[in-house]
């Protein structure tokens, strides 16, 4: 909003400075003429002048107006992002910050100006933080590194991969932290991204290819699926596909060819954040393609399947198959 800064005093001396001008100015020129058509002449400047003033007020009504919507929409676009957006000092205190870094970063948003951001982060990545961060106020170059969060003074670096999800969800959180420095070098604008769950499906591929190597070394089972297994390569596995949510979302799209990311998030069970990554990741690898498209007076993502997708996900299908002798 913009707000009116000219007080009461301003105006009155304001008013004096003019009439002082005024003063000066009639001793310097002459009498002005008292004729009717000299009268005439200055009723008309004057209406003049006043229609101007009400177009030029109009105007600056109008831009204010604009520049009101525009900051209600940069608001809401930075309030409600599903990325964490947090604006630090040198110091690394924090200054602002939106909705989503306050939840990531567990404390609310009122109280999180003034803290400094390191205070979050667990010991073992604290001086990876710190270098980062030191190094995007001196090179003024975009900077970013991996970080385990603690919250409540608990440290979320356990990786047990015996602990519930529930507890992984609420103690092990990894985030991604992209810096880039303000163009006066005061500020770090910082982005704060939830990888917590792309972390997990990295340790949960690692896991099924442990115990893919395990099963191959295997002698209880039969002649023809020990076979099976010696021929078995797990490379051919597709590591874009060999995910549950990309896995899920792939198979929808391949189901019913277009779908919007709300409708995704449904079928799938996810958070936005999650499904978010994963439809990059299968973005990136040209197996889907993402439109904008309005719908219901609303802005919406519609994603579709790719050929290359169609025929990656039938490989993928293909090569499971195989490995279980179906």
């Amino acid at each position: 909003m913009i707000k009116k800064r000219t007080s009461s005093a301003d105006f009155a001396f304001l008013r004096h400075q003019a009439e002082e001008h005024l003063s000066v100015t009639q001793q310097n020129n002459p009498a002005f003429s008292s004729s009717p058509a000299d009268v005439q002449r200055i009723l008309h400047e004057l209406a003049v002048y006043q229609i101007e003033l009400e177009m030029q007020q109009d105007e600056l009504l109008q831009a204010r107006a604009e520049l009101e919507e525009s900051l209600d929409c940069y608001t809401e676009l930075y309030d409600f992002a599903p990325l964490g957006y947090l604006t630090l000092d040198r110091e690394g205190t924090i200054r602002k910050a939106n909705l989503a870094g306050s939840k990531l970063l567990g404390v609310n948003r009122s109280r999180l100006k003034g803290d400094r951001l390191g205070r979050f982060i667990s010991v073992e990545s604290l001086a990876g933080f710190n270098a980062m961060l030191e190094r995007a106020f001196s090179t003024r170059e975009h900077g970013a590194c991996e970080a385990m969060l603690q919250r409540d003074g608990v440290s979320s670096s356990s990786e047990d991969p015996f602990l519930s999800s529930n507890i992984s969800v609420l103690h092990s959180h990894t985030v991604r932290i992209d810096a880039v420095v303000s163009n006066d070098g005061q500020e770090c604008h910082v982005v704060l991204s939830d990888i917590s769950m792309q972390k997990q499906i990295e340790r949960e591929n690692k896991a099924l290819l442990d115990r893919l190597i395990q099963a191959r070394r295997a002698e209880s089972i039969g002649a023809s699926s020990d076979s099976a297994l010696r021929n078995f390569n797990h490379q051919l596995l597709d590591k874009v596909i060999h995910a549950r949510i990309r896995f899920a979302a792939l198979s929808y799209l391949f189901a019913v060819e277009q779908a919007s990311f709300v409708e995704i998030k449904k079928q799938i069970r996810t958070t936005d954040g999650n499904l978010s990554v994963h439809l990059r990741m299968l973005e990136s690898a040209e197996y889907i393609s993402c439109d904008k498209d309005v719908r219901e007076s609303k802005p919406q993502s519609i994603y579709r399947i790719t050929e290359k997708g169609h025929d990656a996900l039938l490989r993928y299908k293909a090569c499971l198959s195989a490995f279980l002798g179906i």
